[in-house]
């Protein structure tokens, strides 16, 4: 019996016990569709993520004290220390500003809540090292920084649930934080898309920019620097560069090796999230699996019980002269073919349902032809592991006792 007659059989066989052999698939579906929702999911994830990455700047690096580190007054940043920065790293730094962050809240127009912002104290530079794009006005310059001038550059959503428009440069706001300041409204910029944006429920935090010397005078911050933000040129080496700025810091406030600071860069970042991602995807589609190995115990169980079934057919076939390889060919097929085929409708389904829930979430799902095809392979791996026992147990039977077989 060739390979091409086991196949017709075995399909005759799953079309006569329809029901039973679409049961018998059922844990196959369900473990192949969850495990490409998984995976197709996992990957939109970091495709988006990346993204997000690529738009913040994977060139950007933040210094700061470390968190985890008992910090004395001595280890601090300070204004110095910055300046040192940008004098040891002129050929690799393109722009650079000292981050001073708050949070305030403004008054809302008239029956309208307090509208909570986040301020963010920066230099002129900082739309170098963040792409602002503005629809009126200007952003920070010099003289602002010097002069420690209340002004801000505000988003359009805010400048239009303020004041109903966007071209509302020269306008007053009041933010309230530590104390209420009011403010020039020197710019409006487009507040930046982003892959979450559209998610419901999801709303990006207004941000206004404002003088990072206002904030410091506001906070009582003085000299201290809380944190720095830098953009690199890009064919800078950012692993070393982090490390460069790690060794000035520590050789100005004479704590070498003590970890102290912190230099964090976006492509590090970007590596870590990844990798919790994968590691993310990995576990849950490894949980996912584990209805494969229900399903192809499923596979077995039915297996056995066509074996049995078809015991005489069986005899009746080893009189007629077929061998114990054509037997054990038959129902392995069988078994593959099922698995198979339950592998195909898993793959479907898995596909449907990942491109429903990224619809829904906003996220692009990304399946791959290598994906696909892995877990047809897993299948067909299923249904000969599986399939093996009963296909054994047929191929061996004894054709005078499966004759006599009622």
């Amino acid at each position: 019996m060739n390979f091409a007659e086991s196949f017709k059989i075995a399909l005759d066989a799953i079309w006569v016990n329809k029901m039973r052999s679409l049961l018998t698939m059922l844990g196959i579906i369900i473990g192949i569709s969850s495990v490409i929702a998984v995976v197709a999911l996992g990957s939109g994830s970091e495709a988006v993520i990346g993204q997000e990455f690529e738009s913040f700047g994977v060139n950007r690096l933040f210094v700061t004290t470390s968190y985890s580190e008992e910090i004395t007054s001595r280890d601090r940043l300070n204004h110095a220390d910055v300046d040192a920065i940008e004098r040891s790293f002129p050929e690799v730094i393109k722009a650079m500003t000292i981050s001073v962050s708050g949070s305030g809240q403004i008054k809302g127009r008239q029956n309208q809540d307090p509208i909570s912002v986040s301020l963010n104290g920066v230099n002129e530079r900082y739309n170098s090292i963040e792409d602002i794009k503005l629809l009126h006005g200007r952003f920070l310059v010099e003289a602002d920084i010097k002069a420690k001038r209340a002004v801000a550059v505000v988003d359009a959503s805010l400048a239009t649930e303020l004041f109903g428009r966007t071209d509302v440069v020269g306008e007053r706001l009041t933010i309230t934080s530590r104390s209420s300041m009011s403010y020039i409204i020197a710019g409006v910029y487009e507040a930046p898309m982003t892959s979450f944006s559209n998610i419901p429920g999801f709303e990006m935090p207004k941000t206004v920019h404002v003088p990072y010397t206002l904030l410091e005078r506001l906070y009582g911050i003085g000299d201290r620097v809380n944190g720095v933000e830098i953009n690199l040129v890009m064919e800078a080496d950012q692993k070393a560069v982090v490390e460069d700025i790690k060794a000035l810091l520590e050789r100005r406030h004479d704590n070498i090796g003590q970890e102290k600071y912190m230099v964090f860069s976006a492509e590090e970042q970007l590596e870590t999230v990844n990798r919790v991602l994968g590691l993310l995807t990995t576990v849950i589609g490894a949980i996912a699996a584990i209805s494969l190995i229900v399903g192809g115990i499923g596979v077995m169980n039915i297996m056995l019980v066509s074996v049995t079934e078809r015991t005489r057919e069986i005899g009746i076939r080893k009189a007629l002269g077929a061998k114990r390889k054509d037997i054990l060919m038959q129902f392995l097929v069988e078994a593959v073919i099922v698995a198979l085929i339950g592998g195909v409708i898993g793959t479907v389904l898995g596909i449907a349902f990942s491109f429903g829930i990224a619809w829904v979430i906003k996220i692009p799902p990304s399946t791959s032809l290598g994906t696909i095809l892995l877990a047809w392979l897993f299948s067909a791996g299923v249904g000969v592991f599986f399939g093996i026992y009963p296909a054994n147990k047929a191929a061996k039977l004894d054709p005078i006792e499966a004759l006599r077989y009622e």
